[in-house]
């Protein structure tokens, strides 16, 4: 809250009479205004309104609960103090109340002892307002003022108290929420059978899931994550790249300076898994996953596509530690024939946005065609890894058979790993787990027991993509040659985790 301090004091001797403070927080807006309030002097008054209560100044509480009666009755007494206004960008807009805002501003504006504050979390503005209106964005709370606030509610409502290193990594994993979450979460905390760290780190996730999906952006979608890594076949040298950051993005190693993974950019061959890696990322950092659709951004349901990708942005943020999932990147902000202005304005922001956000939300892309991106969204710096996954070669397949047959409730040694494997060479994983998927179908329905046999059968019936899209599979292979690191062991330059920038 320093910062936010500081600039709404410099309003104050910037002598700007109305203040708008764009916030979802008014508790806490308040309770930083009063603490001002004693900065100017012992006695300096504080006087609330809101629609429902009027004025809170004794005899005129009732007659003021009209906005422009309240304002007229701020101007005509001019009493000094701060007059913090609920719900007044509600009523802006009319005529009336519009030139008493007006009025204020030239009454007051060169008085540095009456201040009027609009709290709202509607950054709208009437344009005849917003040159005398200051308007200032409250951030979420830091990290210093949610710790402030977990030990006065241990203080306040603990059943047990939690130990100071835990209550701070708490602190940790609530930033970018607001207070009133932090307390009802620690609420869930104190209610719990056992406080263990997974049970608290569920209870933050979903507190920020809601947080999300509660902000009506049906481009932004929340992922629960059932899978983990281990469920991936093949794919060994991306796995380890995964594991190896897992320690790495956290509030504590942000703490140390350690350097926080940003993103990877995760291309290649349709059906080999690309976006359970990205679902597996979440899954092995133990974060939310939130998966954004550029389709519904271009689509102008949510107002222009630029306005809409930044408040994506800032409801990924308000969530972080989180990692942000784009499927097919391609399709959003690759390369179009003639042009496009809000996709050029869009890919400008999200260029930008890469560069300067968070160190906690992390961006795992997927893309077909990366020959369709430009070159400055995939140059270093953006990314820390360009990875390619490629068709599984023999012991990838025998292990996508193996987790697929396990997944079917099936012992692998009962099935002829090496015959299945050796029939499906040049398969992708889709293609595997649907041959599997078929013959136990197949198996279910004719009644007899589920067998090697059925798989084989079921083999047979699929074209794979690498004989449908012979052309078009070669061409993303040549292409990721020398441009991109293969995702699976054994192909191309070993990749040093020193790597990455």
């Amino acid at each position: 809250m320093a910062e936010v301090t500081k600039e709404i004091e410099k309003a104050i001797t910037g002598q700007y009479p109305i203040i708008y403070l764009n916030s979802t927080e008014e508790r806490r807006v308040v309770k930083l205004l009063r603490q001002l309030a004693e900065k100017q002097s012992d006695d300096f008054p504080v006087v609330i309104w809101s629609c429902t209560n009027g004025l809170d100044i004794k005899d005129v509480a009732e007659e003021t609960k009209d906005p422009a009666k309240a304002l007229k009755l701020i101007i005509d007494d001019s009493k000094p103090g701060f007059y913090i206004m609920k719900d007044l960008l509600d009523f802006t807009g009319k005529p009336q109340l519009d030139r008493l805002l007006l009025d204020a501003y030239e009454k007051f504006c060169k008085r540095n002892d009456l201040f009027i504050f609009i709290i709202s979390p509607d950054k709208t503005v009437p344009n005849r307002l917003s040159s005398v209106i200051y308007q200032l964005d409250v951030a979420l709370p830091s990290l210093a003022e949610m710790l402030a606030h977990l030990n006065e509610l241990q203080k306040e409502t603990a059943t047990r108290k939690l130990r100071d290193k835990a209550l701070k990594d708490i602190a940790h994993s609530l930033c970018g929420l607001t207070l009133n979450d932090a307390t009802h979460v620690m609420h869930q905390i104190n209610h719990c059978e056992k406080i263990t760290t997974v049970a608290v780190t569920n209870l933050i996730n979903e507190c920020k899931k809601r947080r999300v999906t509660s902000g009506g952006m049906s481009s932004l979608e929340y992922v629960p994550v059932d899978m983990d890594i281990n469920q991936v076949g093949g794919l060994g040298r991306l796995k380890e790249w995964i594991n190896a950051r897992k320690q790495l993005f956290t509030h504590k190693a942000q703490l140390d300076d350690m350097p926080i993974p940003r993103g990877i950019l995760i291309m290649g061959i349709s059906g080999c898994g690309k976006s359970l890696c990205a679902k597996a990322v979440a899954k092995t950092w133990n974060v939310p996953l939130f998966r954004l659709d550029m389709n519904l951004i271009f689509s102008q349901m949510h107002g222009s596509p630029e306005a809409a990708f930044h408040k994506v942005t800032q409801t990924v943020e308000s969530a972080a530690p989180a990692v942000l999932w784009i499927d097919e990147i391609e399709n959003g902000l690759g390369l179009l024939e003639g042009g496009n202005i809000n996709q050029s304005h869009v890919f400008s922001a999200f260029l930008t946005w890469m560069q300067e956000k968070p160190p906690l939300v992390f961006v795992a892309a997927t893309a077909n065609q990366i020959e369709s991106l430009p070159a400055e969204l995939i140059r270093k710096g953006r990314f820390d890894q360009v990875f390619f996954c490629d068709l599984p070669d023999d012991e990838e397949r025998a292990e996508i058979l193996k987790i697929h047959i396990k997944a079917n409730r099936q012992n692998p040694d009962d099935f002829n790993i090496k015959h299945l494997t050796k029939i499906t060479k040049e398969w992708n994983a889709a293609e595997i787990e649907q041959a599997v998927n078929g013959g136990r179908i197949d198996a279910t329905s004719q009644g007899h027991k589920f067998t090697t046999k059925d798989i084989a059968k079921h083999i047979d019936t699929i074209v794979p993509l690498s004989e449908t899209m012979k052309e078009q599979v070669k061409k993303i292979r040549d292409w990721a040659w020398d441009r991109a690191t293969p995702a699976s062991k054994g192909k191309g330059r070993e990749l040093s985790f020193s790597d990455d920038n």
